[in-house]
C-alpha cells in the first residue's frame, strides 16, 4: 500500500491522543498497542521517504583497539 503524508499524520495525532484507533476516509484500524503502532509509523516512514526518493542513512561502525602499552 502505498501510504501517504496523510496517513502519517493521522496516525501520528492518534499516537499523541493515546487512542489505539485509526480513521482515515471510510476505513478504520484498530491496534492491539502502542507498539503495533509504532511499527507502522516506521513502515509508512520509510515508504514515503521511499518515494520521495530519501534513502536511509548508514550506520557507521567504529572500532576502538586498545591495550595497555606494554
Amino acid at each position: 500500500m502505498a501510504y501517504t503524508q496523510t496517513h502519517l499524520d493521522a496516525l501520528d495525532a492518534a499516537i499523541a491522543q493515546g487512542a489505539t484507533k485509526v480513521r482515515f476516509a471510510d476505513r478504520e484500524v484498530t491496534y492491539r498497542d502502542l507498539g503495533d503502532m509504532m511499527k507502522t509509523r516506521a513502515l509508512m516512514l520509510s515508504d514515503i521517504n521511499k518515494a520521495a526518493g530519501i534513502l536511509p542513512r548508514r550506520a557507521r561502525r567504529i572500532q576502538f583497539i586498545t591495550g595497555k602499552g606494554l
